[in-house]
């Protein structure tokens, strides 16, 4: 570049026509206007740039040609400035446009509908869209407040008041925000620790239902009568999670009271055919099962089955349970014995 304006400047001496000045410093920037987005093309093939597959949606083609546009503008006024302020002035604009330049770059990079947006929901499948979209949003707005401070303190402002100003007033921001300051915190220390994502069916301060929507300030949980309750996210962070989604199996357990005045046979015959059943239940565990006569009740025989289920999903196993019941009940019913209800006996005392 020196050996350049070197050139330019030879060439342009103090005895030199300035219309030849004004002729060459217009075709310069014409060139540059006309050509800014063949060189940002080239830019990015040469350095295969990734994004899309499309040039004029990559990250970097709208940056590239605002840079080719400043340094059109840049070497047309360097042509027609011969004087030191004039090109200290134009320095200082070049300078500003790669400020500029770079900022806008890394903005597109990280902001929305970028590639890091979708590596973004590739690792948190737990967040939605939504959430994923403000995360971008804000990196990009942190990326825009770092530049715009570097392009204050470009043009010779003295930011340290402006950053101590900035100091006072976010600590009053703070103290006014605590919660939301706690929800974000929480937000992210649930994307850390991963105890559950959208879709999963969890229980959370007596709160149970299926995760339906995760965002920095809270967790919507639908639950099982269709209503939504939202959780802030810092008390989700401060509670006890049951995620019922994983589960590697379910157990079931069920208490069968036969009446007094079934036979002991008919008990046994049963406990043999419901063991028998599940035994051979494809979705029944085989680890755990039992089907025992466990203890004698005050209205009847007790028979305890204990097994396992591979079947996770809650509305599957609800599912599931309809027809194991009625299996068990068809079972009873080909034994011809009856299921015991609760009754109490009143002796009267006659009186003469």
């Amino acid at each position: 570049m020196e050996k350049v304006m070197k050139f330019i400047y030879t060439f342009f001496n103090e005895n030199t026509f300035s219309l030849k000045r004004i002729i060459i410093a217009v075709l310069v920037l014409i060139t540059f206007y006309i050509l800014k987005g063949l060189f940002s093309t080239i830019i990015i093939k040469i350095f295969k740039v990734k994004g899309s597959s499309n040039i004029k949606n990559n990250s970097f083609y709208a940056p590239l040609k605002l840079f080719f546009s400043s340094l059109g503008i840049y070497l047309a006024l360097l042509i027609l400035g011969p004087t030191v302020w004039f090109s200290s002035t134009i320095n200082k604009i070049f300078r500003i446009a790669i400020i500029l330049l770079i900022t806008f770059s890394i903005g597109s990079i990280v902001g929305p509908k970028s590639k890091f947006e979708d590596r973004l929901k590739r690792k948190i499948t737990k967040a939605n869209d939504k959430m994923i979209r403000m995360i971008c949003k804000l990196l990009k707005f942190i990326v825009y407040i770092i530049g715009a401070v570097i392009l204050i303190s470009e043009l010779g402002y003295n930011i340290s008041g402006l950053i101590a100003g900035l100091g006072v007033g976010g600590v009053a921001i703070a103290l006014a925000a605590q919660d939301t300051a706690s929800n974000i915190i929480g937000a992210i220390m649930i994307i850390l620790d991963k105890p559950f994502e959208v879709g999963d069916w969890i229980n959370v301060e007596g709160k149970e239902g299926c995760v339906e929507e995760f965002t920095f300030r809270s967790t919507r949980i639908r639950e099982a009568k269709n209503s939504v309750v939202s959780i802030p996210n810092s008390v989700i962070v401060n509670s006890s999670i049951t995620n019922w989604s994983k589960l590697e199996k379910r157990r079931i357990s069920i208490d069968m009271v036969l009446e007094f005045d079934t036979k002991l046979k008919k008990v046994a015959d049963v406990q043999n055919d419901i063991l028998i059943y599940l035994e051979n239940e494809e979705k029944i565990l085989n680890d755990g099962l039992f089907v025992k006569f466990s203890d004698i009740k005050d209205d009847g025989y007790n028979l305890k089955i204990v097994c396992y289920t591979s079947i996770i999903n809650y509305t599957d196993y609800m599912s599931y349970m309809d027809t194991l019941n009625f299996k068990l009940m068809s079972i009873l019913n080909k034994h011809k014995v009856s299921l015991a209800y609760k009754s109490q006996t009143i002796y009267l005392k006659e009186t003469k």
